[in-house]
């Protein structure tokens, strides 16, 4: 594993053009200076990865609900199906014909670009960068 990168208050698109540039692959985290939310960014050999927040972490099911894609009742049955079976929420919501696999990836992508907006236009953040790290070891 890479040495952790202290980079301060610079600006998030700065970050992703020397990380292009570097090819990084690990994770930068965004932490606001009110430490209001906390943000992350996953890089894999210089590319924006995904990303994630830490305070506004949503399970699929709720963002899929909240946006009005599925009722809490056909979640709850997914639910139910999946401790029965195992899988991925939303496979099996795929699966059941709740929603097509196109509004699925649609809505996921819809969440990203929310967190990747944050990131943007956030002022005056820390950003630390963590080599060889994932978003999953993060929460």
């Amino acid at each position: 594993m890479g040495e952790v990168l202290n980079l301060g208050r610079v600006q998030f698109g700065d970050v992703v053009a020397r990380a292009l540039k570097e090819r990084w692959t690990g994770v930068l985290t965004i932490e606001s200076p009110e430490h209001t939310f906390t943000e992350y960014v996953e890089f894999k050999g210089g590319s924006i990865a995904g990303f994630s927040s830490a305070e506004r972490k949503m399970l699929l099911g709720e963002i899929l609900t909240a946006g009005g894609h599925i009722s809490h009742d056909d979640l709850n049955n997914a639910i139910r199906q999946q401790k029965e079976k195992g899988g991925r929420i939303g496979d099996i919501l795929v699966e059941m014909g709740l929603i097509t696999r196109q509004r699925l990836e649609e809505v996921l992508a819809l969440h990203q670009m929310s967190v990747l907006a944050q990131c943007l236009s956030a002022k005056d953040s820390e950003l630390v960068f963590e080599p060889d790290v994932t978003l999953d070891s993060k929460h």
